[in-house]
């Protein structure tokens, strides 16, 4: 196989491998609520779906204009990328955590895209271009369909039932045992939470429960819900929790608020609890019955930790 080819189709699989990054970014990290604007969520999508394209138009073709064009799809990638990641704002995301986050997928996108760059790049140095040979017309619909099975795929895989909000512990399989301690998410103004041992998920305020038998309580409703009396509040600020080492007694409220402009999640790195992906403005509640020390992360930017020691 002549080398201008090999370059144009290993320079192909990278930018593909880049489209399935932001893909992920968007379905499992949570990517598609990191801003009040949805358009940055929609244009990481649009970011996959040019990135199986170009990917297909490199396979497929020679011309140095569709090589410029890869390199050049990459490169406003990676630009997007730095001027995000250094306190500059686009579609209404900024990045305020460390510079390669979220990881691997930062470094993983940021890999393959310099790596499509130096490849296309040195495919277009004549004496490899001249020796470059196009597929035939056949292998285009071959390359499309690869590309169009892979991020179709991915995105049936990985695409949410956003017919709740909230996947509770439950559903997941790390729920605690009936009886242990009640979770409240974003309970609305006038939503009333179950008694234990039911689970709930309310996507809207005035919006019907579902249960699922065995769980611990889960209500949540729209951003803005108010906290019970007496509760202990974290505030989700500049990517960190604050405060970040809370003590609290036993049958304690915790209520966390987001006031980010990107998404959050609150994750106990024992599963006890999980919010979910918290907006801007969101809150979620957890009233912690036994005690002992909880743990819990920024399910999104795994680098944002903090504690709750419950006494007694």
């Amino acid at each position: 196989m002549k080398l201008g080819r090999i370059l144009r189709i290993g320079a192909a699989v990278a930018i593909l491998i880049s489209g399935i990054v932001h893909l992920d970014l968007y379905f499992n990290q949570g990517y598609r609520f990191a801003s009040p604007n949805a358009n940055f969520g929609r244009s990481l999508l649009l970011n996959a779906i040019a990135s199986g394209l170009v990917a297909t138009a490199l396979v497929v073709r020679k011309d140095w204009f569709i090589k410029a064009g890869g390199i050049i799809f990459s490169a406003s990638t990676i630009a997007v990328f730095a001027y995000t990641h250094s306190s500059h704002t686009f579609l209404g995301y900024s990045h305020g955590g460390p510079a390669f986050e979220p990881s691997p997928q930062a470094q993983i996108a940021l890999i393959v895209q310099i790596a499509s760059i130096v490849l296309l790049a040195a495919s277009l140095v004549p004496a490899v271009d001249t020796e470059d040979e196009p597929l035939r017309l056949p292998v285009l619909g071959g390359a499309f369909a690869v590309c169009a099975i892979v991020l179709i795929g991915l995105t049936l895989r990985w695409r949410p039932d956003d017919t709740k909000s909230v996947a509770t512990a439950a559903a997941s399989g790390t729920a605690p045992a009936p009886g242990g301690p009640t979770t409240t998410v974003a309970a609305a103004p006038g939503a009333t939470p179950t008694t234990a041992g039911a689970a709930t998920a309310t996507t809207a305020a005035g919006a019907a429960p579902t249960t699922v038998a065995g769980a611990t309580t889960t209500t949540t409703a729209a951003a803005g819900g108010s906290a019970p009396a007496g509760a202990q509040v974290v505030t989700i600020v500049n990517f960190a929790f604050a405060p970040m080492d809370l003590r609290v007694k036993a049958g304690t409220t915790v209520t966390w608020t987001n006031n980010d402009s990107a998404a959050h999640t609150v994750a106990a790195t024992d599963k006890s609890f999980t919010s979910g992906n918290l907006a801007k403005g969101a809150t979620f509640q957890f009233m912690f019955a036994k005690a002992g020390t909880y743990k819990y992360i920024c399910g999104i930017h795994n680098y944002m930790t903090a504690t709750i020691t419950v006494t007694g």
